[in-house]
C-alpha cells in the first residue's frame, strides 16, 4: 500500500534517567565559504538546558557538559573531524527548572566534495548511550563561476542585542531548525551568501536575486503571486535576504528556491532549500474548479466514472501537496462531473499547449508500473516501487536480493541525480515474501522516509534485536547489504 510522502522530524533524544526526560537537541549545519573561496561548513548546535544532567566541577559549581563528535566521511573515510565538550553556564545549586538553553556554533574548513556526517552527542554526566544520527551535505563552491552558499531558512529575524545567540551580518537571525514551518508561523525568512559576482559581474555592479516558493513533488509554484525579484551589488561576498507570507502555503512539502541573475535576466545559478509546512487550517477549496470547462477537450470523452476514478487516483505521485488534499479528503466524496473538471484542470496547468499529449505520456508510465509492480487486488501506481517511479522516473541501477540467505526479500535503486541531490537511494522490502508488493523501508532522498535501522529490519526474522542503537547486522556469508547501498558512491 502506497505511503504518504513525509519527512522525519529529527529530535536528537537520549533519556536523562535523573531527570526524566531526554536530552533536546537542536543542529542545523550548511555549507558556505570564504571571500577567497575556501569552503567550510557552518554547524549550529543547540542544547535544551532542563534536558541535560548537571553535575559539580573543579569550582564547586554546576555545569552540564555535552561530548560532541561530527566526523565528516568520504569514500568510507573520515575526512575531517570536529570534537569538543559543549558546557553550559555554571549554577550554585544543582536544580534544574529553569535552565536556560546553551549552544554553540563551529565551523569547519573542507575541500569541495559529497560527504556523510555522523553526528554523535553524549550528555556525559548522565548514563545513557549517546545520540547518533546520520546526514548527507554536498559541498561545491567553483571558483570561476557565480555560486552560494545553502540557504539559511529563518524562524526569526530581528537586530541584533547583546547577548544574542544567532548573529550575523549585524542581525540576529534565528535558524528554522528541522526546516519545519508549523502552523502559527506566518512569515518564513531566508539569507543566503554569493561568490564571485565581482569576478563575473564586476565590481561595484548590481545583479538579480530571483526568489519563490514550489512545490517539492513537481516544482510548480506555489504561489505565483509570491516571487520577488532584488538587486544586489557585487561583493568579494554579497549577502542575499529575503522574506515570504506563507499564511496561505497549505501542508505539505516545499522548496524555497533561489536564482542568480545578471541584469539582463540570464540566470548563473539556482540553489533550493527544502522545508516542511503544517497548516491544517488550508486546503484544496472545491470552488476554484467551478469555472473550469471541460466541454470539447479530450477530458469529455471519458464518460464512465470507475475509469475516471482510476484515472484521477492515478495522478497522486505526481500532484502537489494541495492536490493530494483532493484525494485524501475529497474524492469519494465528488460527482462526476467534478472529477472531470480536476483532472483536466491537472493537465491544463502542466501543459497549457497540449493537456492531452501530457496525459498520454504519463499513462504510458502508468501502464508500465501496472505491468512492473501491479497486481489484480493492487493498482501499480498504489504500490511504493510504483509511486517512486512515477514520481522521479526510473532508477539509473537496481540491486535485487530477492535470495539472501537472512533477509527478507529486498531491492535497492539508486538514482546518480535526483532533483537537487547526488547520488540518493531507496531501500524496499518485501516482508511478506510471498507477494510482488515491496514496501518502501528507507530512503536518503529528503521528503522520504528515513529509517536508520533498515538493516536490522531487514535481518529481523534471523536476528532479533532489540538495541535500537545498534543500526547494522554482524556480517554473514552472503551479506551484500552495505556492498548494494554503497555502489557507485
Amino acid at each position: 500500500m502506497m505511503k504518504k510522502i513525509f519527512v522525519i522530524i529529527l529530535m536528537l533524544c537520549a533519556t536523562a534517567s535523573s531527570m526524566g526526560q531526554g536530552m533536546k537537541l537542536m543542529l542545523n549545519h550548511k555549507a558556505y565559504c570564504t571571500d577567497k573561496i575556501q569552503p567550510y561548513i557552518e554547524f549550529t548546535i543547540r542544547v535544551g538546558g532542563n534536558t541535560v544532567v548537571y553535575a559539580l566541577n573543579e569550582d564547586k559549581r554546576y555545569e552540564a557538559d555535552v561530548l560532541i563528535n561530527v566526523d565528516v566521511i568520504q569514500n568510507d573515510e573520515v575526512k575531517y573531524n570536529l570534537h569538543y565538550i559543549l558546557a553550559s553556564e555554571t549554577f550554585a545549586d544543582s536544580v534544574v527548572d529553569g535552565r536556560p538553553d546553551f549552544g554553540d556554533i563551529r565551523n569547519l574548513p573542507v575541500e569541495n566534495g559529497d560527504y556523510y556526517l555522523s553526528f554523535s552527542f553524549k550528555d556525559i554526566h548522565g548514563d545513557t548511550a549517546a545520540v547518533n544520527y546520520i546526514d548527507y551535505i554536498s559541498v561545491h563552491f567553483p571558483k570561476d563561476s557565480v555560486c552560494t552558499s545553502g540557504i539559511d531558512l529563518l524562524s526569526e529575524v530581528r537586530d541584533a542585542q547583546p547577548g544574542d545567540f544567532y548573529t550575523r551580518y549585524g542581525l540576529s537571525m534565528t535558524p528554522l531548525f528541522f526546516n519545519y514551518a508549523g502552523e502559527n508561523m506566518y512569515n518564513l525568512s531566508y539569507s543566503m551568501e554569493v561568490y564571485n559576482t565581482e569576478k563575473i559581474f564586476g565590481k561595484g555592479k548590481k545583479f538579480l536575486v530571483k526568489s519563490y516558493i514550489e512545490f517539492l513533488e513537481n516544482h510548480r509554484l506555489a504561489n505565483p503571486q509570491a516571487i520577488q525579484i532584488s538587486e544586489v551589488k557585487t561583493a568579494p561576498v554579497a549577502l542575499a535576504f529575503g522574506r515570504f507570507n506563507i499564511y496561505q502555503i497549505a501542508s505539505g512539502n516545499y522548496n524555497v528556491v533561489t536564482e542568480i541573475m545578471d541584469m539582463d535576466s540570464t540566470v548563473y545559478c539556482v540553489n533550493r532549500c527544502f522545508f516542511q509546512r503544517s497548516n491544517p487550517g488550508m486546503s484544496l477549496q472545491l470552488e476554484t474548479y467551478n469555472t473550469v470547462s471541460v466541454e470539447n477537450t479530450f477530458v469529455a470523452a471519458i464518460t464512465d466514472k470507475k475509469q475516471m476514478e482510476d484515472y484521477v487516483a492515478s495522478l497522486y505521485p505526481i500532484a502537489s501537496s494541495m492536490e493530494r488534499d483532493f484525494f485524501d479528503k475529497r474524492m469519494k466524496k465528488v460527482d462526476f462531473d467534478m472529477l472531470q473538471k480536476f483532472f483536466y484542470s491537472f493537465w491544463i496547468t502542466r501543459n497549457p499547449n497540449d493537456p492531452e499529449g501530457a496525459w498520454l505520456a504519463y499513462q504510458k508510465q502508468v501502464d508500465l508500473v501496472q505491468k512492473a509492480f501491479g497486481s489484480k487486488l493492487v493498482k501499480g501506481y498504489r504500490t511504493d516501487r510504483g509511486r517512486v517511479f512515477l514520481q522521479y522516473g526510473p532508477p539509473n541501477d537496481i540491486k535485487d536480493a530477492p535470495f539472501d540467505p537472512a533477509t527478507y526479500p529486498y531491492q535497492i535503486w539508486h538514482y546518480y541525480h535526483l532533483e537537487d541531490q547526488n547520488n540518493v537511494k531507496f531501500v524496499f522490502w518485501c516482508p511478506a515474501e510471498v507477494t510482488n508488493d515491496y514496501e518502501l523501508l528507507h530512503s536518503d532522498k529528503i521528503g522520504e522516509v528515513s529509517d536508520p535501522s533498515w538493516q536490522m529490519k531487514l535481518v529481523k526474522r534471523l536476528h532479533q534485536q532489540e538495541n535500537y542503537q545498534i543500526t547494522k547486522p554482524d556480517d554473514y556469508f552472503g551479506n551484500q547489504m552495505d556492498n548494494y547501498w554503497r555502489f557507485n558512491d
